[in-house]
């Protein structure tokens, strides 16, 4: 039996305004929260506690977040938004509740400082590149509904379609590098992980990177350091495992390295893609053991030495 089911309830408030473009939405740049930082997001949004309604709540958050009076009778209920990510863990197990209103007392201020570095207004129609790509699902379906898009779905779902496949490729003392470069060059090899990976997400640590040293074209690609402070030219920047997978939404991510992702992702991936390489380099960077009772082999393709062979593994069904 399956366990049930747990989920984190959140609310989400968007404050309106007409303006010369159209209907414009007051969104905030987040700042010190340690989940998707430097991303745009609605003006007031939080947790529902204990003993109070999603409405109670969203007029709560207006309160303490912008400083205005928001009336529950005001609300519109926008959409439900059901995610998740690939850790399915009970934490990212959420159902967040978009409401709306044009009606408010008070002047919109940033009430948390440290939580936020500004607030502005934008057109519903031009949202900022960088808004949270969860909230950025729910503002469309508004500006779809203002703009008379009866159609427009509120029930949403975002993450049950993520899948992760770990890409790599191993020596037979199980080393894959030494820290900062890879032990070995092997052409073939990287065409295959180039046919592999295309047109997909790359997920890599930043030690990946800087052995990569730079965005590889026709993939989008998502650097996981602790370090606040650091971009990476064509590349997005998330600081922990879940806010990297929340950058990622639906599809397959390939999660390309290094040792300290490949472990912490190895017991939720879905595909494994390895190549096995016939040399025993130094190093100390090695890929997870494998546990064959969770991992059957679906395919093996022999490889030109020295690649012994590129070999598929999905994980057993009743294993999950």
């Amino acid at each position: 039996m399956t366990p049930r089911f747990q989920v984190v309830p959140a609310v989400y408030v968007a404050l309106l305004r007409d303006g010369t473009d159209g209907p414009e939405v007051l969104l905030q740049l987040r700042r010190g929260t340690g989940f998707l930082d430097g991303r745009w997001a609605h003006g007031a949004a939080g947790h529902v506690e204990r003993g109070e309604s999603a409405l109670q709540a969203a007029v709560r958050e207006s309160a303490e977040e912008l400083g205005v009076r928001v009336d529950q009778a005001d609300l519109l209920h926008v959409a439900t938004l059901h995610r998740t990510v690939a850790l399915h863990t009970p934490l990212e197990e959420r159902l967040d509740l978009f409401t709306a209103t044009r009606a408010w007392s008070g002047e919109p201020t940033a009430m948390e400082a440290g939580r936020t570095a500004g607030l502005r207004w934008f057109p519903l129609s031009s949202l900022p590149e960088d808004t949270v790509p969860h909230e950025r699902q729910a503002l469309e379906v508004l500006a779809a509904r203002l703009a008379g898009g009866t159609t427009a779905p509120t029930l949403l779902a975002r993450g049950f379609d993520q899948t992760l496949t770990l890409v790599a490729a191993v020596g037979r003392n199980g080393v894959i590098g030494d820290g900062s470069a890879m032990p070995w060059h092997l052409p073939e090899d990287l065409r295959f992980f180039r046919e592999t990976t295309m047109g997909g997400t790359l997920l890599m640590g930043r030690g990946t990177w800087d052995s990569i040293g730079r965005a590889l074209p026709g993939r989008r690609t998502i650097v996981l350091t602790r370090r606040a402070d650091l971009t990476f030219p064509g590349a997005e920047v998330a600081h922990s495992l879940a806010e990297a997978l929340a950058l990622a939404g639906d599809g397959e991510v390939f999660v390309v390295g290094g040792g300290d992702i490949y472990a912490q992702t190895l017991p939720h991936a879905d595909r494994l893609v390895l190549t096995e390489v016939d040399l025993a380099p130094e190093g100390a960077t090695r890929f997870p053991e494998i546990d064959r009772d969770e991992w059957q082999e679906e395919s093996r393709v022999p490889g030109p030495p020295p690649v012994t062979a590129w070999v598929g593994y999905a994980r057993k069904k009743d294993r999950r």
